[in-house]
């Protein structure tokens, strides 16, 4: 990991690859489409560990999800959706036209202008009612104590990844590879079927947001060589690292810091 972090991206015309490189990742080190982890980083692989229980592993893509809708909505606008406590309400930083023209979007076909800032649009609208979701969820776990399940958000300042739409789709793309990167890793310490599946239907419409983003920021949407037909997943010890070098993350309730580290002291 460099350390040099993403939100160290300048506005000028190379902004993806300096983007890349500010990331400390080339194309040969990208890890199912993701950059904020270099190929040293270990892979998470199928079993079980005691130590980590579901309600710790729905917290951690509770806090990555606050992060993602916080995001989008600065970017974008509050939209018409209640926001669920943890998203702060934003008039957003890039109107429909700002998007439609940016010159990011100017090489492709008047379909894909047209429909850009709605799409992103649906995008912030799914990571928002993924945080309702999670938190409902994490609400109704037996002795559950409000602030530690469901955990509050971390504060977050993203002025460094929205200073034009360039940095925004950029970003953009990080947040959604990394996320399905998250979920993969982290599905391996659910042991209740129902939150299997839940984090599964949910890493599946990341992926997806992951690959209209990899498209209009001209990538591939499809992981790289040689596994290009597998997604591959990191553990939360790792993503937690990744997501905290960004500087996006200004501080986090002591709760989630206890989280992190116990993802650190279990090895996952």
């Amino acid at each position: 990991m460099s350390n040099d972090p993403i939100l160290t991206v300048r506005d000028r015309a190379d902004t993806r690859a300096s983007f890349l490189r500010k990331a400390g990742v080339g194309g040969a080190a990208l890890v199912g489409g993701g950059v904020l982890l270099g190929a040293g980083a270990g892979t998470a692989r199928a079993g079980h560990t005691d130590s980590v229980s579901d309600v710790d592993v729905l917290n951690f893509a509770l806090t990555l999800e606050y992060l993602e809708a916080a995001f989008y909505v600065a970017a974008l606008g509050s939209g018409s959706q209640a926001l669920p406590p943890g998203v702060p309400a934003s008039r957003g930083k890039f109107s429909r036209g700002a998007i439609s023209g940016s010159k990011q979007i100017a090489g492709f076909g008047g379909r894909i202008r047209s429909t850009a800032y709605g799409y992103l649009s649906a995008i912030r609208d799914h990571e928002v009612t993924h945080v309702a979701f999670l938190r409902a969820a994490l609400a109704a776990v037996p002795g559950a104590v409000p602030g530690v399940s469901p955990v509050d958000a971390c504060t977050f300042d993203f002025t460094k990844g929205l200073t034009n739409v360039g940095t925004f789709l950029a970003t953009a793309r990080v947040l959604e590879n990394t996320g399905v990167m998250a979920y993969d890793g982290a599905i391996r310490y659910v042991d209740t079927g129902d939150f299997l599946q839940a984090g599964a239907e949910i890493a599946t419409v990341e992926a997806r947001h992951a690959a209209y983003l990899n498209l209009i920021n001209r990538a591939s949407p499809f992981p790289p060589p040689p596994r290009s037909a597998f997604d591959t997943g990191k553990k939360p010890s790792e993503i937690v690292t990744a997501v905290l070098a960004t500087g996006f993350v200004k501080s986090c309730p002591k709760p989630v810091m206890e989280l992190f580290a116990r993802f650190t002291a279990a090895g996952a």
